[in-house]
């Protein structure tokens, strides 16, 4: 294991931009642990899997989140080596899976050992998301398989439900520490911060998390990019002088805490303004789309690197909270069916080789967007064509090229091995 002081300098880099996050990722993979103080520490096992904060009070340990499958054996065992007391209670920042899987191994544990399981705790709505994660199980290993591109992946079933909820906030005392829950909307609507007020340590779950937020994620339900900014104002206020986020490094500094949770509430507001006040002028979402401008500047931050999000997906979020699905485009209300309205645009084009061919022109051209539109005429139109699967494997193999989140990456990517495996 990496010694604290190389581990910090590495966070130093990546924080100046000077190195990426995978420098960081690799020198805390198989589980890490950073004091906080003496009585905190994080473990993190890489910036894919959620972090884990453990706080030593004389009832026992409080955990916040749990880890993934993937990592939560690797947490518990990094964990067991600073603190070995039973686990007293544990608090879910939200319900996904990258922070609660872990949660069977402590009740296992606490089993084995004959002590009691640790009390869970979590705001009400990780009740409903847990839910429907038994309702979609199927969609979910699709969705999930699909965004990680991961052939055999299998969404987890049985997830242990938290034992107490709450609504807006709940203060804690658990043996002598005071820990204070509130509820924020904003990758999810059943999210939770806690702040330690005597140590001022702020756990912000996924409300920071390295990257830009993740308020747009096509493939997912709805996200809150107002209320996001507007927890991130608040945490702001809270002046912490350690910031513990869901994923990523630990930031132990007053100064750069301030300035990323005023960066990235900045960034948020920018885009909502934006959005809203074209929206009130009567655009379409298409329109708006390629109107509004998230800050350069910002989005050159290393915390809000737009690599697994993106604003334009954000963008169409604050549309569909705001406006619903119709996207403003009448043909869209009862559009004709796919296979219809390509043959016909196949037909005024010449057919479908003319079309294909234009299409790989604009591709040379670097007009990708329309290039990709275009062509999905051209596969409704002649589903089994290997000319046209051919150019349009090219035409997503740039858009991936072009693309930087990993979202937008992995749905090109999908059609792009789809009509490589047909050309």
């Amino acid at each position: 294991m990496m010694n604290p002081q190389e581990l910090d300098a590495i966070v130093d880099r990546v924080w100046n931009g000077e190195a990426p996050m995978e420098e960081w990722t690799a020198a805390v993979s198989g589980g890490s642990i950073k004091e906080v103080s003496s009585d905190v520490i994080v473990v993190s096992t890489g910036y894919l899997f959620g972090n884990v904060t453990v706080i030593r009070t004389e009832a026992g340990l409080v955990m916040i989140d749990t880890g993934s499958r993937e990592t939560a054996r690797d947490t518990l065992r990094a964990m067991r080596t600073w603190d070995k007391r039973p686990i007293h209670t544990v608090i879910y920042t939200h319900g996904h899976i990258d922070h609660t899987w872990g949660a069977r191994l402590l009740d296992k544990e606490a089993d084995e050992n004959g002590a009691a399981r640790p009390r869970i705790i979590a705001h009400r709505n990780v009740l409903n998301r847990f839910q429907r994660y038994d309702e979609t199980q199927d969609l979910n290993t699709i969705i999930m398989g699909r965004q990680f591109n991961q052939a055999d992946y299998t969404f987890p079933g049985e997830h242990r439900r938290p034992d107490e909820v709450y609504d807006e906030e709940l203060t804690l005392t658990v043996g002598g520490v005071r820990l204070q829950l509130r509820h924020g909307r904003g990758e999810t609507d059943d999210a939770t911060f806690v702040w330690l007020p005597e140590q001022k340590v702020l756990v912000s779950g996924d409300f920071v998390i390295w990257v830009f937020p993740n308020a747009g994620n096509p493939r997912k339900v709805q996200r809150f990019a107002n209320d996001w900014a507007g927890v991130l104002r608040y945490m702001h206020g809270l002046a912490p002088a350690v910031l513990v986020p869901g994923h990523g490094p630990v930031i132990p500094d007053a100064r750069r805490a301030a300035q990323l949770l005023d960066d990235g509430a900045s960034a948020l507001e920018s885009l909502v303004r934006q959005t809203l006040d074209l929206m009130n002028g009567g655009h379409s979402l298409n329109s708006i789309l390629h109107r509004v401008k998230p800050s350069a500047e910002l989005l050159a931050k290393p915390y809000l690197l737009p690599k697994y999000d993106d604003p334009e997906f954000v963008v169409r979020g604050i549309w569909h909270l705001y406006a619903g699905w119709f996207d403003g485009n009448p043909a869209h209300l009862k559009p004709a069916a796919d296979h219809e309205l390509g043959a016909e645009i196949a037909d005024l084009a010449g057919g479908v080789e003319a079309l294909a061919k234009r299409v790989e022109a604009l591709c040379a051209q670097g007009r990708i967007r329309l290039a990709a539109s275009l062509i999905e005429f051209a596969v409704a139109a002649a589903p089994d064509d290997k000319q046209v699967h051919r150019v349009r494997a090219a035409v997503y193999r740039a858009c991936v090229e072009a693309e930087t989140s990993l979202i937008g990456k992995a749905i090109m990517a999908i059609t792009l091995h789809e009509s490589g495996k047909r050309s």
